[in-house]
């Protein structure tokens, strides 16, 4: 797992200001907390280094002799390998003028100097985690990804909290994807995204967590307790909508006709929810990756049933 919360002063920032004192002050307060500081005095000699050592954030000076730090900011921001990075102007400008300059060149954030060092080391968190939750999120859902999911499963097994997770996919999709494209296949995605997120806020509880791990499959970590309720609530609710995806004339046979691998024809039936039901009430889990394979085997199972399923592993050791 990269990048957890508990890494987080472990990232790499590029420091770009020609001001001696602020790169000796602001490298010794970033140092101190664990972060990778490179200081450098030019935009030209900073720009190359980005390239180089793809910092997860800059602090980027707003007056500099070479390159001012509008240019800089536009240069990281054209190109790909750092348009992403989180950039904070640091400036001894207090105008709006230039605040909202600086923010439309592409900057996500700035300060003005003298700055407390406690502010900004509090920005750079901030901005850290929230560059990590958007490099996680899937791009369909905006939902945490795998890195998130393996954490959140990792963190409440060392506590040894009570745990479910449901492993949430469905069946019959490549059909339908084949035969009414990729953009209605991702809009039938989203609808099952909407139904899980519903389903967790109503039956998981305060601690109710999902991921999305990719395509179809999805993940949802909570108590025991709330896995049956979750899991009947979203089985009701795709059953009932999943119709609205279809024609006509596909709704009214209740299948698409469709073409196997091997190239024979055969009528797909409509697409169906399955979820798999693990949990560490009966057997003892160490890690996310054991977590994970029982699921995949209990879902390998649902996925062999007609239907809209869920299957509650309850098998002891």
């Amino acid at each position: 797992m990269e990048h957890t919360s508990t890494d987080l002063n472990k990232r790499k920032i590029l420091l770009i200001d020609d001001d001696p004192l602020i790169r000796r002050v602001v490298s010794h307060s970033l140092t101190a907390k664990g972060y990778e500081v490179l200081a450098i005095s030019f935009g030209h000699e900073a720009l190359a280094h980005a390239r180089t050592i793809l910092p997860d954030l800059v602090l980027l000076d707003v007056m500099m002799p070479d390159m001012d730090g509008y240019q800089v900011c536009r240069a990281l921001r054209a190109d790909p390998q750092t348009a992403t990075v989180p950039i904070i102007m640091l400036t001894a400008m207090d105008e709006s003028e230039a605040v909202v300059k600086g923010l439309n060149t592409g900057a996500d954030d700035y300060i003005t100097k003298p700055f407390d060092i406690e502010e900004l080391l509090s920005r750079i968190q901030a901005h850290l985690r929230r560059s990590l939750r958007e490099i996680n999120a899937n791009p369909l859902t905006t939902l945490p990804g795998n890195p998130t999911i393996e954490q959140i499963v990792e963190e409440r097994l060392a506590r040894h909290d009570p745990l479910a997770v449901l492993y949430i996919d469905l069946t019959n999709f490549k059909p339908y994807n084949d035969e009414y494209g990729w953009l209605k296949g991702d809009r039938v995605i989203k609808l099952l995204a909407r139904q899980i997120i519903q389903a967790t806020r109503q039956f998981g509880g305060a601690n109710g967590f999902v991921g999305h791990i990719g395509g179809d499959d999805f993940v949802i970590v909570c108590a025991p307790d709330c896995a049956e309720p979750i899991a009947q609530f979203i089985i009701a609710e795709f059953d009932a909508t999943i119709p609205m995806f279809y024609s006509k004339a596909d709704r009214a046979r209740g299948y698409i006709p469709s073409i196997d691998r091997r190239g024979k024809p055969f009528n797909a039936p409509m697409v169906t929810v399955s979820i798999a039901i693990v949990t560490n009430r009966q057997r003892t889990f160490q890690t996310a990756e054991q977590v994970a394979t029982w699921a995949a085997e209990v879902k390998t199972y649902v996925k062999s049933l007609p239907g809209s399923r869920y299957v509650f592993d309850r098998r002891g050791k």
